[in-house]
């Protein structure tokens, strides 16, 4: 379930793909992003259409239910973090946050150089992900706010 997620996540974001440039950004090799694309499109949850110039390129598109099952997913996520945060005030939050950003950029200095694949998604994820990626990785943003992340 976790790949099927992060790959409507990535088509949310993105949108159409080419079959090819979605499996490089999730990491994945092309008959397993096959399989996973099969089970979503059983779902109803993405559409995949044949390339009417090249017939051997496959287009993956997140359809409305997709986007659905994303837009509560991340509901949920928010809901965590309120509950996770609530203890705490928006100056002990905005400390935190700053905490975070030295950590990160900490270890951005120690971690090996990523390489980017197209649309700017490292080809490999390292633990706090970068300044741009938030303090527990991923591609919602940074931790900002009472709120969490994304705001």
């Amino acid at each position: 379930m976790h790949g099927q997620r992060r790959a409507l996540g990535v088509l949310a974001k993105e949108g159409t793909l080419i079959q090819s440039q979605l499996a490089e950004i999730l990491d994945i090799r092309p008959s397993s992003l096959t399989e996973l694309l099969s089970k979503l499109e059983d779902r109803g949850l993405i559409t995949r259409t044949t390339d009417e110039d090249d017939k051997r390129v496959t287009k993956v598109s997140i359809t409305d239910e997709g986007k659905k099952i994303i837009e509560n997913d991340d509901e949920s996520a928010d809901k965590m973090l309120d509950t996770i945060f609530e203890g705490l005030s928006d100056d002990e939050i905005n400390e935190l946050s700053q905490l975070f950003d030295k950590l990160n950029t900490s270890l951005e200095g120690k971690l090996p150089d990523r390489e980017e694949g197209p649309h700017g998604f490292p080809h490999h994820h390292h633990g706090f992900g970068g300044p741009h990626h938030g303090p527990f990785g991923g591609h919602r943003g940074g931790f900002h706010g009472p709120r969490g992340f994304g705001e």
